[in-house]
């Protein structure tokens, strides 16, 4: 792969998450106006949205993997969206339908408005959400970059207005606000992928073989987003709703990393997929060193600087004295970044088709992240409850690169060739 030939789709997509981090910032702004326990609401809602329709984008991985075939692209994207809303709508649902024991169990009676917003919200994001896959089964990272333009924009645009009307924000507000960004930018996805929406049931692949293939795919999303997602669950079932937003807070600045390694994904597994197809493998091999190397050796520039004090003089800079616990979260959980490089390594055992070893991989990281929880839980230490995220994602990174280690050659010393590629690319410019 030379990253040459890529630089148009690679500076949008880069682009896209960077809207992510801005919005970030955001978020931070937003916090100088909202209580700790306003906040951990929002995020036991907005995560909660994020996990389901994490495990529903599974099936729409089928429209990238089945639907480069014209052949088929009518029969893949009606198959695709029908299991997409089933599972979207379908788990909003079940969690409006559970609210009262829920309540209960996490001892937060407000959980009930978020089981009554959640099946509108999901309704809402639906069509988003297949509209995002056609772009970037597509390669259209510029398309990409507006739709989610349009989604963080409107965001922005009422966050300040909201701040100069009422000088404070709060749940229900931060409510208003999510769903204008989701309607706002539904439409003008619907819009810009108009002349992609084909639907019909000619073609020559069956429904089971796309289910097959999707659900070992939904059950990795599942457990995958679990430590990332539902972790504040945990958090408010042992602590409380007000240390679930100063949480939130650490991982809101975490995003960064996360969207990194998200955009980084975007752009392998299709790649991978046309690799695997071509039998490329030297294509293959300079894929994902590159992508693993150049990641890692960037987080790492990033996080030495952060964890030897740049990380607290940002936060007690930008966040209001009642989020200043956030630091000592978010610079545990920094040293989780070191395994999402190797995550990224998951899409190359997907696109060989071999879902069920990346579905076994994540149990065992869940597993160990949970018996983390579990202990960090009953040891009432607030400050070590980001040591699951850690222990998940440095377990999986590892069983995925030992996997390509032993499958496709990715050498241990590769995954610091970013080092000699970057000298030997600036030697040849001098």
């Amino acid at each position: 792969m030379k990253v040459q030939e890529h630089l148009g789709k690679i500076s949008w997509s880069v682009a896209d998450k960077f809207l992510y981090i801005l919005y970030g910032l955001v978020l931070i702004f937003q916090m100088k106006y909202l209580d700790p326990n306003d906040l951990g609401l929002y995020a036991l809602l907005i995560n909660l949205h994020t996990w389901i329709f994490i495990v529903a984008d599974a099936y729409l991985t089928n429209l990238i993997q089945f639907g480069m075939n014209k052949d088929n692209v009518r029969l893949v994207n009606t198959y695709s969206v029908v299991v997409h809303v089933v599972i979207a709508f379908g788990a909003s649902l079940i969690f409006f339908t559970i609210q009262n024991p829920l309540s209960g169990v996490f001892n937060e009676p407000r959980i009930k408005e978020i089981a009554n917003y959640l099946p509108l919200l999901c309704l809402v994001f639906i069509p988003r959400t297949f509209c995002i896959k056609l772009l970037l089964r597509d390669h259209e990272m510029q398309k990409l970059f507006w739709v989610d333009f349009s989604f963080f924009g409107s965001m922005a645009i009422m966050t300040v207005y909201y701040i100069f009307s009422f000088h404070q924000l709060n749940f229900n507000l931060m409510l208003v606000i999510y769903f204008a960004g989701s309607i706002i930018s539904t439409f003008l996805s619907i819009i810009i992928t108009f002349n992609k929406l084909e639907f019909g049931f000619k073609g020559g692949i069956g429904l089971k073989r796309l289910l097959s293939f999707g659900f070992p795919l939904m059950l990795t999303s599942a457990f995958n987003a679990l430590p990332k997602q539902l972790d504040i669950y945990i958090v408010q079932f042992f602590f409380s709703t007000q240390v679930v937003g100063i949480y939130y807070s650490a991982k809101t600045l975490f995003r960064f990393f996360e969207e990194t390694a998200n955009a980084a994904i975007s752009l392998v597994y299709p790649a991978a997929v046309r690799a695997l197809e071509s039998k490329n493998f030297k294509g293959l091999n300079d894929l994902m060193t590159k992508a693993t190397s150049f990641i890692f050796i960037s987080f790492l520039i990033i996080i030495i600087p952060l964890e030897l004090g740049l990380s607290r003089l940002l936060i007690e800079w930008f966040l209001p004295v009642k989020y200043h616990l956030a630091v000592a979260h978010f610079n545990v959980l920094m040293f989780a970044a070191l395994g999402l490089p190797f995550v990224i390594l998951s899409t190359i055992i997907n696109a060989a088709q071999k879902p069920y070893t990346v579905f076994l991989y994540v149990v065992i990281s869940v597993i160990l992240s949970f018996v983390t929880y579990y202990f960090v839980g009953l040891s009432g230490n607030q400050y070590l409850i980001p040591l699951g995220v850690i222990v998940y994602l440095l377990s999986l990174g590892i069983l995925c690169f030992i996997y390509v280690n032993r499958n496709y050659n990715f050498k241990f010393i590769q995954i610091f060739r970013a080092v000699g590629d970057s000298y030997y690319y600036l030697k040849g410019k001098k």
